[in-house]
């Protein structure tokens, strides 16, 4: 098969789509022809070929915050290209949508979609985004007809599927994954001294730091659990790293958090393998990779009850969830894990098993089988 992928941002950028994208392209480049179809990024080529996979990148004449973008060169690339599958992630990028509808007007090309969640999904808007996003909305009903196959990474995501214009039958579950590297051990005493972790109880973070991700709670929460506890975070500035850094001055607890910025993959496994709860504390989320490659560090896991969280964690098997900015409730679900060793330990290794059933391997296989299964028909 020749698998085309469209995506806003591609490896090295990091986070749930991307890497979704990024390791399924990569899987299946092993027996198919894929090319990612994307944006061009400071430090990166326009064109190349990195693991089998090649990475066609387009300067973006113009862009305001996430969703809206122009970058002219996608759309001759891809209608020039004949593919068997055109798989977009994301609902509401409105050029990337004018782009699947013209290549749905041109030759037999299968069009699939992974959009990982629901147009702008955070509740706080201001008048004109709310207005945005109710047209947006009503086009996205209008137009997602044309997808012959939509892919949910949670069970739940039927709900709003539906109600954004998808057949049931056109809807099929196949879950975000890790890579077997995720479970390795790997020697962390370099990694226990720089950040002086040594003795400490360490909970840990891991990903883009925005304010939606909810960390501030679990600063304002560490003042009331004991002194040895530190919060580890790691992962990039995306616009809140000051605000967060002043709140913890504020409460006097700087020297109990530790901000590493972007790490290595040996040293996000050494960092996971240091701490003993890992917490996603966002306002949504539809999966959570990060909760992955903590389960396979043998991390226990308290999470929001996002979409992502309620699939992921069955409490006290897993860890717990806790409701967003609830910190009395964030409170009670660390302490119950930090003041309980035995029941820590036999949730880590609970979790080491679950996340060796979301490998990226399986779940090429599957989607693989979804791209076939819309050939056949």
């Amino acid at each position: 098969m020749k698998i085309g992928f469209l995506i806003n941002y591609f490896y090295p950028m990091k986070g749930g789509a991307e890497n979704n994208c990024f390791y399924l392209a990569k899987e299946l480049a092993k027996k198919h022809e894929v090319h990612v179809f994307t944006s061009l990024l400071p430090r990166t080529k326009k064109n190349e070929t990195l693991d089998n996979i090649h990475i066609h990148r387009y300067k973006t004449k113009f862009r305001y915050k996430y969703y809206l973008s122009f970058t002219p060169g996608l759309l001759n690339a891809i209608l020039k290209e004949d593919l068997d599958m055109l798989h977009l992630h994301s609902f509401g990028f409105l050029y990337h949508d004018l782009i699947m509808l013209l290549k749905s007007f041109t030759g037999n090309t299968k069009l699939i979609n992974t959009p990982h969640g629901p147009f702008m999904a955070l509740k706080n808007y201001n008048l004109i985004e709310m207005l945005f996003k109710f047209f947006i909305s009503v086009f996205e009903r209008i137009i997602n007809n044309k997808y012959d196959a939509v892919i949910q990474v949670n069970p739940d995501q039927e709900k709003w599927l539906t109600d954004y214009g998808i057949s049931k039958e056109k809807i099929f579950f196949l879950p975000n994954g890790i890579n077997k590297d995720s479970f390795e051990k790997i020697d962390n005493k370099d990694f226990i001294k720089k950040y002086n972790l040594k003795n400490k109880f360490v909970v840990s973070y891991l990903g883009r730091i925005q304010k939606y991700k909810g960390l501030e709670q679990v600063i304002k929460v560490l003042p009331r659990l004991n002194k040895n506890v530190v919060f580890l975070v790691m992962g990039k500035d995306s616009g809140d790293l000051s605000r967060l850094k002043t709140l913890s001055n504020n409460l006097k607890i700087r020297e109990r958090i530790i901000f590493t910025s972007e790490l290595s993959d040996d040293d996000v496994i050494k960092g996971l393998s240091v701490s003993k709860i890992f917490i996603l504390s966002s306002e949504w989320e539809a999966f959570g990779i990060s909760i992955l490659q903590a389960m396979a560090q043998g991390n226990a896991i308290i999470s929001t009850r996002t979409e992502g969280g309620r699939f992921l964690i069955k409490e006290n098997e897993n860890g717990f969830l806790f409701d967003y900015n609830n910190l009395d409730e964030l409170k009670s679900k660390l302490n119950l894990l930090i003041k309980n060793k035995n029941s820590l330990n036999k949730i880590g290794k609970n979790n080491i098993k679950k996340a060796k059933k979301f490998l990226w391997n399986n779940i090429s296989e599957n989607l693989e089988k979804v791209y076939k299964s819309l050939l056949a028909r």
